[in-house]
């Protein structure tokens, strides 16, 4: 193999595999990238088995041949070298990188001895995602995808409920609940289908899109247990997690008593900003004091130091008392890109908060359990 191809579309496609590839696997091949270069195009795959990725690029192929090499080791040495093309060629059991006098020699495999990433027909079944919400979708309700190791791994990915021509988003921790809901589908599938998709193809897939040309389209395809995205010459594949998820639509009904109040995004993240200095392992619980035109904040330490702040707010009813968690507060207050949210609380606490607002062509919930007040 011997090819010379233009470093920053090499770079390019080298970040979304090195995203892929296990770094700390116990499998080695699964830390190495696939390259194969024929007919005027390179080919580069990266899987950790569960999520794999498959990307091709224009290149002047002298001679075609397959490499496998380290993927982090090769992503490092392209990142620093200069702008224009770059010659790569294979000697024996090395990879030779060779760019305007700098040179790099990286032990490397000359087979195709990698696993099989399985491919999908999109002309056959398959439908167009809007990308530009679901960029917005993802960079939202991530905050709610569980991190933790429980048994149930539905939590740690996103279900996506497709619903006639709607589309929704679920996320749940345990503690929140984030739902988005998108409606202008075109058919997809003969019935209502939903599946899981694990955290990291929701993750991944958002920088696949960010890396898309403004016209490339995203179509999505479903086979069995397997998933596929596909932006222009980029094919993400992943394994659905069970898709035993909640069921999360029984959580999105307020209680028919809760107020209504209108926030400005701004001034609560200031307020929460404010009380972060008495923040710690046992001050995690920010109470609320709600009255006409106004909220009071307030957190208290293990020491007993108070911090209190107050903000106006769009509230016209009686005056009530509610507490939550300031770090799950925060993160979505922290990801909302809006002016205003509308809260609907519970002044009793017994119940769900829910935070609403709408974001280019999106209605988003996100629910908060309150935290008990003394």
């Amino acid at each position: 193999m011997k090819i010379r191809v233009d470093r920053n579309d090499f770079l390019k496609e080298l970040t979304l595999i090195n995203g892929i590839v296990d770094k700390k696997t116990t499998i080695p091949i699964l830390s190495n990238v696939f390259i194969k270069a024929e007919d005027g195009r390179i080919y580069i795959k990266g899987t950790d088995l569960e999520v794999g990725l498959t990307v091709s690029l224009k290149a002047d192929i002298e001679e075609e041949g397959i490499v496998i090499v380290p993927a982090k080791v090769l992503f490092d040495i392209v990142k620093v070298l200069p702008e224009g093309d770059i010659t790569l060629w294979i000697d024996s059991s090395s990879l030779k990188i060779e760019k305007d006098g700098r040179f790099y020699s990286v032990n490397a495999q000359v087979d195709d001895n990698y696993p099989v990433i399985p491919d999908y027909d999109f002309s056959e079944k398959s439908v167009i995602l809007p990308k530009s919400q679901l960029v917005d979708v993802i960079s939202t309700i991530s905050i709610s995808i569980n991190n933790e190791i429980i048994k149930d791994k539905s939590l740690n990915g996103v279900f996506f409920d497709f619903e006639n021509e709607k589309l929704n988003f679920a996320a749940s921790n345990r503690h929140t609940l984030f739902v988005a809901s998108y409606v202008g589908m075109d058919s997809f599938f003969d019935e209502r289908e939903n599946f899981v998709v694990s955290k990291k193809t929701f993750l991944e897939l958002k920088k696949m899109i960010q890396l898309s040309s403004i016209d490339d389209e995203l179509y999505l395809g479903r086979d069995g247990a397997n998933i596929f995205f596909k932006i222009g010459s980029r094919i993400l594949f992943s394994r659905l997690l069970a898709n035993n998820f909640i069921n999360y639509k029984s959580f999105l009904n307020p209680p028919s008593d809760s107020v209504e109040i209108i926030i400005k995004v701004k001034d609560m993240k200031d307020a929460l900003k404010e009380l972060m200095p008495l923040y710690g392992q046992y001050s995690e619980k920010v109470v609320f004091e709600f009255e006409k035109g106004y909220f009071t904040a307030s957190l208290q330490d293990v020491e007993g130091s108070v911090a209190i702040v107050k903000k106006e707010v769009k509230y016209d009813g009686e005056p009530f008392k509610t507490g939550y968690n300031i770090t799950h507060l925060n993160q979505f207050f922290n990801v909302v890109d809006v002016e205003e949210v509308k809260a609907l609380m519970d002044k009793n606490s017994d119940s769900f908060t829910f935070f609403q607002f709408h974001k280019n062509g999106v209605d988003y919930t996100f629910l908060i359990n309150p935290m008990i007040i003394n």
